[in-house]
């Protein structure tokens, strides 16, 4: 909640339509003392999510769970072609990087994520819960 409303990836590693994952890992990086990983991508976030000793999936996500619809795994539909990550907050909201101005926001809650990613885009919607602090 911390990082609403300012720039999550000052680095600029990647355009601020593209930037989500290095926002995320930044605020995981400022929360947790590491990275998720996977650089700039959500391809090879969703990869480190898998493999990380730390996160755990789950089906039902709750407040601090990443979600992630990683670029690569199904998609491409109806003009989305990039997937998207970010946080899970407070009655389904979601904090994600923005692309209109590259500021970490509430952008969606879990119902438009849903609709936007997995019924029109057809990408993969999956959850991670961090399980060791």
């Amino acid at each position: 909640l911390g990082f609403l409303g300012s720039d999550a990836s000052p680095k600029n590693q990647a355009d601020k339509e593209l930037a989500c994952a290095e926002s995320l890992n930044a605020v995981c990086e400022k929360a947790f003392g590491e990275p998720i990983g996977g650089g700039v991508s959500t391809y090879r976030m969703y990869y480190a999510l898998v493999n990380h000793r730390k996160f755990v999936e789950v089906k039902l996500p709750r407040r601090g769970d990443v979600i992630i619809s990683p670029t690569g795994f199904g998609g491409g539909k109806n003009g989305i072609t990039n997937g998207h990550c970010g946080v899970v907050g407070d009655n389904g909201q979601i904090m994600s990087n923005s692309s209109n101005n590259g500021l970490w926001e509430i952008n969606f809650d879990l119902y438009k994520w849903r609709y936007r990613y997995q019924q029109l885009g057809k990408f993969q919607v999956l959850y991670f819960r961090r399980t060791v602090i």
